[in-house]
This record gives C-alpha cells, sequence and structure tokens, in this order.
C-alpha cells in the first residue's frame, strides 16, 4: 500500500485571505487541490464573467494547484423542504435561484474542465427559522427520519438536478452537512438510489455526520458511501450533549471522529478522493491560517502513523 497517495485538498475559505494570498498560502501548506466560496468582493467564482473565470483558473494554475470542484455559493443549503410543493417547486423563488446558480456552476465547471460542483440536500422544517426543532429526533434516531412526502419532494429535485447535471456532463458532489437531509450515509443513499443518476457523489463531512448521531461512520458510513465518494471534507469536534447540539470544534485528532480508521480505509480501498482539509476551530491566536497549518500537521502525523 506504500504507493497510494493521499490527495491533499483545502477549502480556502477556511483561510479568511484575499483571492491571490490564500492560493500562496494553500500551495504553501502542501495543498494541490482546492476549492472555494467566495473569490473577490464577495463574489463567488459562479458571478464572475467568463473572462474573470479565465483569470482565476490561470492563477490556481501558476500556484501549481487545481480546482476540485466549483462551489455555487451554498445551492439549497437553506432551502427548506417543507416549503416545497411537489409539482410546483418552481413556484418557489429560492428554489428557482438556487437552481439558477447551479446550472451556472454547472457552466464555469464545465468551461474550466473541472469534473464536479458542489451542492447542498434541503435544509429541515424551520433550521434556519424556528430554532432547529427536529434536531432532538434527528439525533435520536441517528441523522433523522425521512418521511415518504418528503422522499418524494427529494426524488422530484434531485432528478432535476441530475438531468442539469448530464446536460452539462459534470458531476454533483453532495456535502453531506449535518443541517440537510443528506446528513449520514444512510440518508444520503436512500435519497441518491431512489433516483439513480450516476452523476452523484458525496462530499463526505465525517464530524458532521458523528454529530449527527453516526457515530459509526468511520466503519459502516465509509462502506455505504465509498461507491459514491468525491472526496472528504475533513475537520474535527466533540460532541457533548448530541441531543442538544451541544458540540465544539477541535483540531483534527483531538475529537471525536476515527481520522485512523478514516484513512486507513481510504488507504486500503485505493480510494480516489481529494482529502480537503477545513478548520472550524481556532487557535488562542485566533488565526485561521494557524488553525490550517495544525489541521494539516495533524493529518499528516495521522497518515505518518497508519500500520
Amino acid at each position: 500500500m506504500s504507493d497510494y497517495e493521499f490527495k491533499m485538498g483545502m477549502y480556502l475559505g477556511e483561510l479568511r485571505q484575499p483571492w491571490e494570498q490564500s492560493l500562496a498560502t494553500a500551495r504553501d501548506l502542501g495543498a494541490r487541490y482546492v476549492w472555494c466560496g467566495a473569490h473577490s468582493e464577495g463574489r463567488s467564482l459562479y458571478q464572475l464573467s467568463d473572462a474573470e473565470i479565465d483569470v482565476a483558473a490561470a492563477q490556481v494554475a501558476a500556484h501549481g494547484l487545481e480546482f476540485f470542484l466549483i462551489e455555487g455559493g451554498g445551492l439549497f443549503k437553506t432551502v427548506h423542504l417543507a416549503e416545497l410543493a411537489p409539482g410546483r417547486m418552481l413556484e418557489h423563488a429560492d428554489f428557482r435561484e438556487h437552481l439558477s446558480r447551479l446550472e451556472r456552476s454547472m457552466e464555469v465547471s464545465a468551461r474550466l474542465g473541472i469534473g464536479a460542483v458542489s451542492c447542498s440536500s434541503f435544509a429541515w422544517p424551520a433550521e434556519y427559522t424556528g430554532g432547529k426543532p427536529t434536531w432532538p429526533m434527528r439525533w435520536a434516531t441517528r441523522g433523522g427520519i425521512i418521511s415518504d412526502g418528503d422522499m418524494v419532494k427529494l426524488v422530484e429535485a434531485f432528478s432535476m438536478f441530475a438531468d442539469l447535471a448530464e446536460k452539462h456532463e459534470v458531476d454533483l458532489a453532495f456535502l453531506m452537512m449535518q443541517w440537510n437531509y443528506g446528513n449520514t450515509s444512510r440518508n444520503f443513499r436512500r435519497i441518491v438510489e431512489a433516483v439513480g443518476s450516476r452523476r452523484f457523489k458525496a462530499l463526505w463531512c465525517p464530524a458532521d455526520s458523528y454529530n449527527c448521531g453516526e457515530v459509526d461512520n468511520a466503519t459502516a458510513g465509509f462502506e455505504n458511501l465509498r461507491p459514491y465518494l468525491h472526496g472528504v471534507h475533513a475537520k474535527d469536534l466533540r460532541t457533548i450533549d448530541g441531543s442538544k447540539l451541544e458540540f465544539e470544534y477541535t483540531p483534527i485528532g483531538e475529537g471525536d471522529v476515527d481520522y485512523p480508521t478514516i484513512l486507513r480505509n481510504l488507504r486500503d480501498n485505493r480510494c480516489d478522493v481529494i482529502l480537503s482539509i477545513a478548520t472550524h476551530f481556532l487557535p488562542p491566536s485566533g488565526s485561521p491560517v494557524e488553525a490550517m497549518e495544525t489541521n494539516y500537521a495533524n493529518i499528516r502525523r495521522l497518515i505518518g502513523e497508519l500500520p
């Protein structure tokens, strides 16, 4: 297994630096693959003109880096599934606007020759408007119970996404965020298998899955996701009281996520994925760059300690 390469990436937004400075930092820390939300002046890549996109891509290449997906500004992360009506989703202003952003992100991805666009899988009821009322249920059931009615809506929406992905010949890498329906490996598979698109991939976040109660995500969760993996969004946290959503972010290797098992599984199964390092925690200095340095050092140490 010594010839297996962990492909190191980074979410640039964690650095909180101007665009070109963040590229230099990513390169200096040893990243090869990058993705980002904001680009400049509060704009994301999908909001740039084609000429500006070409300049951004040239800047990435000049730093010896590559994009591994295009981020469309939190697509569908805050769109509440409960507000969508079957057969009438395009009447919902937020859904329509996010769908437009999704297609523009796909156009950018296709223009730059990047294989994937990131997407989220809709917010649980009142997640961003009513204090996360379904959280205790989701914790108790290790991810949340998706009703038959919700599945009908998820399949309808995801089918639209699949059609666009086929049209533009790009994949959709779903961010497995704890606030969304595709938060755990089991929920993710239930949704994407109901649609059956070859374009659906997972940008796995083991910390978010663990914090939803999927405590076996490093083993059973990995096996569920292995056929779909596009990347791993690597951060760490410690769950204090799961039923009350009490947790704290930590440096990688100091929280509850079983990264040694995850890294070993990636290596032993020779998974062709990007290990995208995030932070979320801040050191006493308050420096996000120091936080990224710490997480890069910790993940390298964990890789070096693999048996």
